[in-house]
């Protein structure tokens, strides 16, 4: 039996890649899309960290905060963020109500039951009409009236 070399054509494979996949657009395609993938790898490597410096900084929103910032990123070689201090001291001065501990708006319900207490006197009772004595807390109607005696 002789062994026969075979010649390159449709149905086998040539010697060079970028022939196979389609020539040098394909090849230039690819290098693109390379490009494009490793972007996306780094943006969200960069996200992760800054979120995370972002909470670990006080933030109430460190999604919105990132997407504020996410334009203003600076890599290095290695795809590293470069500037995330800077990122976050910038955010701090523009967005100070989006650090910090302060108590918030308090409860839905206005602080129900929490009120005042009202100070009585005859006279003001005098004023009042029916339906306002009738919210008093009875208690210290009675003991207002009893002083006036």
């Amino acid at each position: 039996m002789t062994e026969e070399k075979q010649q390159p054509n449709e149905t086998t494979e040539s010697a060079d890649p970028a022939a196979d996949a389609g020539g040098p657009e394909a090849l230039t395609q690819l290098k693109i899309e390379n490009e494009q993938l490793k972007s996306a790898v780094r943006l969200g490597e960069a996200h992760r960290q800054i979120t995370a410096e972002l909470a670990r900084a006080g933030a109430r929103s460190p999604e919105v905060l990132f997407a504020s910032v996410r334009d203003d990123l600076q890599f290095t070689d290695e795809g590293k963020v470069m500037n995330t201090a800077a990122l976050i001291a910038r955010l701090k001065k523009d967005f100070p109500e989006q650090f910090g501990n302060d108590a918030g708006a308090g409860s839905i319900d206005a602080g129900s039951g929490n009120a005042a207490p009202v100070t009585l006197s005859p006279a003001s009772l005098a004023k009042m009409t029916p339906a306002e004595i009738a919210k008093l807390d009875w208690e210290v109607v009675r003991r207002v009236l009893a002083q006036q005696d």
